[in-house]
């Protein structure tokens, strides 16, 4: 079982990606207004589930170290969303996902080589080479458009990637004495106040759920994202930062075989081949890391 925990992030990149699926369909006027939605649907999902398993007095009980870099981590991780989601506006979402997701497995990688003392084999680094090979061959397109880029969107690219990094390195210190659970919790209290004070900052005010099979597609994408969240933390809490950032950058590619297989969307040549660049680096990881 231990053995499977290790790769949970594998599974926190599927499960985002379905979620993914189900937010392709709905339209939103405002940015921030899903991650608020989500927040708060992972937010009651958690309080039951804690209330479930009898964890409430151990949670409470957590020592404040923990409560500390857990709220630190949710606060950097939200703040990396937020210039995600300024950096979509002003430029193509494709070189903004690529540059995030270099970046924040860059600074976890640095963060587990010069603070954690975590040493990586190369091969498994030529995996996390595979891997944002195969997301940058996903989005080539949207860096050869004749679009002139933004810089301010490459900059969000940047800081977003970065951000959620950091965060890797604090939520990994808080498990240390924390538990799962209690990540998931604070991550989605922290969120919500966040993307309440974003929302007014920016001035992209939360929308107001209205429709009904709306409500639905809305619970059910913030639904898997909160079980995307617990098996995140459960894959850091059994191994590196890195190798979970590594993981967990995979989504966009299942996001495209959700796409065929639910959406029926097209899979074009580079994706097939960015597919299989993906799924050559995560066999590469699994076989070879440490």
């Amino acid at each position: 079982m231990d053995f499977l925990f290790q790769f949970a992030a594998l599974f926190s990149a599927i499960t985002w990606a379905s979620s993914g699926a189900i937010l392709k369909t709905i339209k939103f006027n405002k940015y921030f207004s899903f991650p608020f939605f989500e927040a708060c649907i992972s937010f009651v999902i958690m309080i039951i589930v804690i209330l479930l398993w009898g964890e409430w007095n151990s949670i409470l009980n957590e020592n404040f170290d923990s409560y500390l870099f857990f709220s630190i981590a949710a606060f950097i991780s939200c703040v990396g969303t937020v210039c995600y989601v300024i950096g979509i506006q002003k430029t193509s979402i494709g070189v903004v996902f690529t540059i995030a997701s270099s970046s924040n497995v860059l600074v976890a990688l640095l963060s587990d080589i010069f603070l954690n003392s975590v040493r990586h084999s190369a091969l498994v680094l030529l995996g996390a080479f595979l891997v944002l090979s195969g997301i940058l061959l996903m989005n080539i397109k949207s860096f050869t458009s004749h679009e002139k880029q933004r810089i301010i969107g490459v900059i969000g690219g940047i800081i977003a990637g970065s951000m959620w990094g950091i965060a890797v390195f604090f939520n990994d210190r808080a498990l240390i004495d924390g538990s799962v659970l209690n990540g998931t919790l604070i991550r989605a209290i922290v969120s919500m106040i966040t993307l309440t004070l974003a929302s007014y900052i920016f001035r992209q005010k939360i929308e107001r759920i209205i429709e009904r099979i709306q409500f639905i597609k809305i619970l059910s994408a913030g639904s898997l994202i909160t079980i995307s969240s617990l098996f995140w933390f459960i894959s850091l809490d059994y191994t590196s930062g890195s190798l979970t950032a590594m993981f967990g950058s995979t989504s966009p590619i299942f996001a495209i075989i959700f796409g065929y297989f639910f959406l029926k969307e097209k899979i074009y040549k580079l994706e097939y081949l960015s597919i299989l660049l993906a799924f050559v680096g995560i066999m590469i990881i699994i076989f070879f890391k440490s």
